[in-house]
């Protein structure tokens, strides 16, 4: 396991620890830090020696959890890692061990910090943390829901920790309300209403719609590698309706120009990576096609690279890093662990859509996520059905797509009619 993964379990077995165990904030926070009240990206902690440095805005971690000698290293006590139950010990790490470190990162990172905010909620209510009594976890999570919907947090927001929450009970094997108590299901429910907590409040990303991928292709006249790929990277977003962590896992191997698909192998909606299949448009293709020629093609001999050439793209990654200069490809090993190697992340596919509307002279600020907003109410405003935008966006459920349609429909309603009829 490379020292990536193991800062990660290490927080987590910590975390984990204090949940089951109820251990003083003492051991996990500094005795002379103040605990804030709980708001979301706003609560640091600085770990005393026996435990481990954390903090929100950091994916760096001052030691590490030995998961083959059942120790820490870098100065965090192996009491820490020490569940009250031996079964339970057992279950949670074999989990993590087994599954945790598989999972993507940013679920990795979201699982972290949703157990660090219940261990500090945890310690200002001077809770005892998860234990085997059903009415203790259920009165435990009825008062952080509580303090949840107090908070300026998101309804999805809270939805993912209370989800978070119910997986870890079902690691563990211990009670979980969250599942079996009617009771609690109904005042989390009543609760997030009474709150104000509604499941489309969040701000949804401005849409890119067809017109706009229209636009940026007239404006934006290609001749360079970058620009080859940027276009090659708004335009396959779109037309597959892409997730920005699809989008850079995306391979050569996975577009068939023949069929016009492209394969998502695994998606947030498809956490089985049974893959699903996106239609891609033919000039989308070529445009993909156009960025591989020029990535295979040296910028100083004019020549073909090299199967071997780890510049060139045969196989592998499709969107990679580019050199300074921005005229070739960063050398690519498959062999490297994803977060190491030459590929996009995030903040770069941001800085993509970024520039890109930039260039074209966008003024809406677009982001990653536009090209799957935009392109399910561009289907929706063209009459797809319900079923049909499930397919183009890998929904697995209809709630989202449902609402993209109810959009749509609005332009077609009787004051839409009536108003077109006046003209006004």
């Amino acid at each position: 396991m490379n020292n990536y993964l193991n800062q990660y379990v290490t927080k987590l077995f910590i975390i984990d620890t204090i949940l089951l165990n109820a251990l003083h904030a003492g051991q996990f926070m500094s005795s002379k830090q103040k605990i804030t009240h709980l708001h979301p990206h706003k609560v640091k902690r600085q770990a005393t020696s026996d435990s481990l440095e954390y903090s929100n805005n950091s994916s760096h971690a001052s030691g590490y959890y030995d998961s083959g000698s059942g120790s820490t290293k870098g100065g965090v006590n192996s009491q820490l890692v020490s569940l009250s139950r031996s079964s339970s010990t057992h279950d949670v790490e074999s989990y993590y061990r087994e599954i945790f470190t598989k999972l993507p990162y940013n679920t990795q990172r979201a699982y972290i910090s949703d157990y660090n905010e219940f261990a500090i909620f945890c310690k200002q209510a001077n809770l005892q943390g998860f234990t085997d009594d059903f009415s203790h976890n259920e009165l435990c999570i009825k008062q952080y829901v509580e303090e949840l919907c107090r908070s300026p947090l998101a309804y999805r927001t809270i939805k993912r920790r209370l989800s978070a929450l119910s997986k870890f009970l079902g690691v563990a094997k211990l009670p979980n309300p969250i599942i079996r108590s009617a009771y609690l299901r109904d005042f989390i429910r009543l609760s997030l209403i009474e709150n104000r907590k509604y499941r489309l409040t969040h701000k949804q990303a401005v849409p890119l719609t067809i017109e706009m991928v229209e636009q940026i292709n007239n404006a934006i006249i290609p001749d360079s590698l970058l620009e080859l790929r940027d276009i090659a990277i708004i335009n396959l977003m779109f037309d597959a309706l892409l997730r920005a962590d699809e989008l850079v896992r995306v391979c050569v191997e996975d577009i068939s120009a023949r069929n016009n698909t492209l394969l998502v192998v695994s998606s947030k909606s498809d956490q089985s990576g049974q893959g699903q299949y996106r239609y891609v448009s033919s000039s989308t293709v070529s445009m993909i096609q156009e960025y591989i020629n020029e990535a295979n093609t040296c910028p100083k001999t004019k020549q073909t690279r090299h199967v071997s050439d780890l510049r060139g793209l045969h196989k592998g990654i499709l969107f990679r890093r580019l050199t300074n200069h921005k005229t070739a490809l960063l050398p690519f090993d498959e062999q490297i662990p994803s977060h190491k190697a030459n590929v996009l992340n995030y903040s770069s596919v941001y800085r993509i859509w970024r520039r890109i509307a930039h260039r074209a002279g966008i003024s809406e600020n677009i982001t990653p996520h536009s090209g799957r907003v935009g392109g399910a109410v561009s289907l929706a405003e063209d009459g797809a059905s319900l079923p049909e935008l499930q397919l183009a966006g890998g929904w697995q459920s209809p709630e989202m797509p449902g609402h993209y349609t109810k959009q749509a429909n609005v332009k077609r309603g009787g004051m839409a009619k009536l108003s077109a009829k006046r003209n006004r």
